[in-house]
């Protein structure tokens, strides 16, 4: 006869642990500072609240606006970039009077901290790479600042090209330096093209480009000497702000004599002063 198996021996159960009142965890809990905390001087180190993100790339261009190659473009640092003292400035742009380029840093009250000169490198008469080292002292902590770059007209030495980019200037901490790629012209004059003959007393401007905030743009015509012979505000005509958009305006003038002239489009800062982007191009002006 065969027995039958063994009951399995019985299992204790563990008691459950008795959860505390909220009254005995508020008892147990760390009473809280009275201590007057440091003051907060330029030895404090930095804390980023929020990561440093590239600043937005341009809109893409609709169809039926074609924007030819930027003529002058900063590649380091790009848009919404944190940088300590000193740094490099790399970028591309020309021809330019003597292959000079001009670099300016400006603080967010409009104040020029610095300014220096480089030069492209390149042969003459030629569009290039240049390269420079900035230095900057700022009071604060950080700052909101704007880097501009320029050339020069290379018959006679006028403003012809400017870019810029918004920057964050660090008193001391790490630097969050971001790139940026060659793109098309922010602001660029389709019609007329460089070396165009005009005559008549009216030069019929055509162009396209974005805008950085809703102020109007100027289209303005100057002399050899750089004397304005005629000035217009326009608005483009893009779906939103930072949309491509055209535009089309006509400009009389009157000259003594014939003339190199240049047509420049530029546009003004809405934050810091001063202006954010100019281009032109050099025509030549008859009575």
């Amino acid at each position: 006869m065969v027995n039958p198996p063994a009951s399995p021996p019985p299992v204790a159960l563990e008691q459950p642990t008795a959860v505390a009142s909220t009254a005995q965890v508020i008892d147990e809990l760390p009473a809280a500072s009275t201590e007057t905390p440091a003051p907060f001087n330029l030895s404090t180190p930095a804390i980023v609240i929020e990561h440093s993100n590239p600043g937005e790339a341009p809109t893409g261009t609709p169809s039926g606006v074609l924007l030819p190659p930027a003529q002058l473009t900063v590649f380091r640092p790009g848009p919404s970039s944190q940088v300590v003292s000193p740094f490099q400035v790399f970028g591309r742009g020309g021809p330019s009077f003597n292959e000079r380029v001009t670099i300016r840093l400006y603080g967010e009250n409009g104040r020029l901290i610095s300014e220096r000169i480089t030069y492209l490198l390149v042969f003459p008469g030629r569009a290039g790479n240049f390269v420079a080292q900035v230095e900057f002292d700022t009071p604060y902590v950080a700052e909101a600042a704007r880097l501009e770059v320029s050339t020069q007209d290379p018959r006679y030495g006028r403003l012809a090209q400017l870019a810029s980019v918004d920057l964050v200037l660090l008193s001391a901490g790490t630097p969050r330096v971001h790139p940026q790629l060659e793109g098309p012209e922010k602001l660029a004059i389709l019609s007329p093209q460089e070396g165009a003959l005009i005559q008549g007393g009216v030069v019929q401007v055509r162009g396209a480009g974005w805008a950085a905030s809703d102020q109007p743009l100027t289209v303005e015509l100057l002399d050899r000497d750089g004397s304005s012979l005629a000035s217009q505000s326009i608005w483009l005509d893009a779906p939103t702000i930072g949309q491509a958009g055209s535009f089309a305006v006509d400009l009389a003038y009157q000259v003594p004599f014939s003339q190199f002239g240049r047509l420049a489009l530029y546009e003004q800062s809405a934050g810091i002063p001063g202006t954010l982007h100019y281009s032109s191009v050099e025509i030549w002006l008859q009575p």
